[in-house]
């Protein structure tokens, strides 16, 4: 076989994997929580603080004009008392929001020591949307990577904290029904267990005013589902017709060779 075709031959099997693994272009784990990952352990490291944490927790509350409140807490167990320094705390705080891979993005960050307990608040101004009379908070919600040459794709989400609980604004209650969470009226909770415990990669939650009409289960925002449909829909047959036509091309090819 000549080095020309050899070539050609490596690009379409190269075409062939891309079209078949989506997952591949996916980016690392997302936290909910960064300050409550080890990532909190590797930032005091670096300024000469060993820290041992404990339960940790992370409390998003979504506001009517779609702004939200991080409040994360976590119980130190061993170095608690080196944070008690304001501008050290400060600056481990800052170096794991600038070294974590986290779904927010924080803004006017604050935090304070309450005897073990280290509380880090900021907030994030794009985290939810409005569409008619209901918010969709969608921080969780992970893009695919786009076939056919598996190009982007976010790192799926997960906890972070032990629990992670989104409360619903004021007047607003929790609508539809989202996979590993528990949910109530006014807030959603998930448990997190290191990075094996996903947040589903398609979570747009969703609140509905409660002075407004109640729509079917998931029916509050269809312009906001309709992408997640039209991206089902069309990456499933795309890849496959990728797949049948290069397979063909090479069937075509290889067989050419063979007659050389």
């Amino acid at each position: 076989m000549s080095r020309q075709k050899a070539v050609l031959v490596g690009i379409l099997l190269s075409l062939t994997v891309g079209c078949t693994a989506p997952g591949v272009a996916r980016a690392p784990p997302q936290a909910a929580c960064g300050i409550c990952t080890d990532a909190l352990d590797r930032a005091a490291a670096d300024h000469g603080v060993t820290l041992t944490r404990g339960q940790s927790k992370l409390v998003i509350q979504v506001y009517e004009n779609t702004s939200t409140r991080w409040t994360a807490t976590v119980q130190l167990t061993d170095g608690a008392s080196a944070l008690q320094n304001d501008s050290l705390r400060r600056a481990i705080v800052s170096d794991v929001f600038d070294r974590a891979r986290m779904v927010a993005e924080p803004t006017h960050v604050t935090s304070h020591l309450s005897g073990q307990t280290l509380t880090v608040s900021y907030r994030d101004p794009g985290a939810a949307e409005t569409h008619d009379d209901t918010i969709v908070f969608t921080r969780f919600h992970a893009t695919e990577p786009q076939s056919p040459f598996v190009i982007g794709g976010d790192g799926t989400p997960y906890p972070g904290a032990d629990t992670v609980v989104l409360r619903a604004p004021n007047g607003y209650t929790v609508t539809g029904d989202y996979a590993s969470a528990t949910e109530s009226e006014t807030a959603i909770r998930w448990h997190g267990n290191g990075t094996t415990e996903h947040i589903d990669r398609s979570t747009r939650v969703t609140f509905i005013d409660d002075q407004s009409p109640q729509p079917d289960s998931n029916d509050a925002t269809p312009m906001a589902g309709l992408s997640d449909v039209w991206n089902s829909l069309y990456r499933s047959p795309v890849a496959v017709l990728c797949v049948v036509f290069i397979v063909g091309i090479l069937f075509v090819y290889l067989h050419r060779l063979t007659q050389d």
